[in-house]
């Protein structure tokens, strides 16, 4: 077995089940203990929000150090910050875990999707007689772990309770704490300013706007899908069931995504994401039922999967070949953390006042405004 693959494998997975915990069961937790949608919005918010600070200081010093080092301690370190979820009670505690958690563990992935393609493209340059390795295929191992605890979680705290979340989260932390310790060392290069010319490029400024408005439309998708399901009598198990479907198409999706971008191009796959996040967001404006929430939760295939792979594979491209961390940790920055992080507070501001089904509106407009941005990038892309 490839020992540097396998390890890869078993982060994303660690990693990603820490989401397939947060995401559906955070919001839930913290109800239960009191805080209303406000401080709900809020702590999300700055979970993401850190992201705009993380991954752009890890990516510079994994650029100019050592991204192992980096990815290891960061690990290790986030593990440790989880000790704060356990009192629920505490908003303060909450905060302040929320953003040191952010901090180190969302900037790892961006990390890390540097050493995979890094590995992937001397695997197949090393090999070129073997079956070629397919980022698609190595990322949905986190998909596995999104879905394995976003599904099995459900029946679980409908019975145990949310007390079970902090204990879940922090095992989870502790694995991938465990498994960095096995990933490689990044390829070694010479120092180099060549990262901050990035921004220099017209086609790098919009494909980053387009990944940002992308990202700020999954607002109210990420930060209060479970309390309005919650709020229209689905139950924990039923809340799970979606969000897990949701992945079980993004799983899909990322099998074969190597075909996919290798028939419609990355461009075309990019800006078909985003169409088809305007629909689904449209789709949420109504009042939920089981057959528009299936296909809603379907097309996470793409407006996740899809479209996370092609902006991976296009941000790889851009960079140089020195700065490969730094660039995927902008990518992170500007999209999951300041898209995000502006959408999950626009929404956690206006959910009481104006409802789910009005904050899906917005969030599909958002997918618009992304839509024409990565049209503009597409096109300076390909003059460039």
């Amino acid at each position: 077995m490839n020992s540097p693959i396998f390890a890869v494998r078993g982060f994303y997975a660690c990693n990603f089940a820490v989401l397939g915990a947060w995401i559906p069961y955070w919001p839930l937790y913290m109800s239960r203990h009191g805080h209303d949608a406000a401080a709900i919005g809020l702590l999300i918010a700055l979970s993401l929000g850190a992201k705009l600070l993380g991954p752009p200081l890890w990516g510079h010093l994994a650029d100019r150090g050592s991204r192992y080092r980096v990815i290891a301690g960061s690990s290790c370190a986030a593990w440790l910050v989880s000790l704060l979820f356990f009192p629920g009670d505490n908003l303060l505690l909450l905060l302040l875990g929320a953003v040191l958690f952010s901090l180190l563990q969302n900037a790892q992935l961006s990390l890390v999707e540097a050493t995979t393609l890094e590995l992937i493209d001397r695997h197949n340059g090393q090999n070129p007689h073997h079956p070629p390795l397919d980022y698609g295929r190595i990322r949905l191992w986190g998909s596995w772990g999104f879905i394995l605890f976003s599904l099995g979680l459900g029946p679980l705290t409908d019975r145990w309770g949310m007390t079970l979340l902090p204990w879940v989260l922090s095992g989870l932390l502790l694995a991938a704490a465990l498994f960095s310790l096995q990933l490689p060392e990044g390829e070694r290069h010479t120092p180099s300013h060549l990262s901050p010319a990035l921004f220099s490029l017209p086609h790098v400024r919009w494909f980053y706007l387009a990944a940002l408005l992308m990202q700020f439309s999954h607002g109210a998708y990420y930060g209060f899908l479970s309390l309005h399901l919650d709020n229209h009598a689905f139950s924990h198990g039923a809340i799970g069931l979606l969000w897990t479907l949701g992945v079980a198409a993004e799983v899909v999706l990322l099998r074969y995504s190597g075909p996919l971008l290798a028939r419609l191009g990355v461009s075309r796959v990019l800006s078909l994401s985003l169409l088809l996040a305007v629909l689904r967001w449209t789709l949420y404006t109504l009042p939920p039922s089981w057959p528009l929430l299936l296909a809603g939760q379907l097309l996470h295939a793409f407006t996740f999967g899809s479209f996370h792979v092609a902006a991976v594979r296009r941000t790889f491209s851009m960079a140089p070949q020195a700065s490969r961390a730094t660039a995927q940790a902008w990518y992170t920055a500007l999209s999951f953390g300041l898209g995000g992080g502006i959408g999950i507070l626009l929404c956690g501001n206006l959910y009481d006042s104006i409802g789910a089904e009005l904050l899906f509106a917005i969030m599909a407009a958002g997918a618009t405004l992304g839509w024409l941005a990565m049209q503009r990038a597409s096109r300076l892309f390909a003059a460039f």
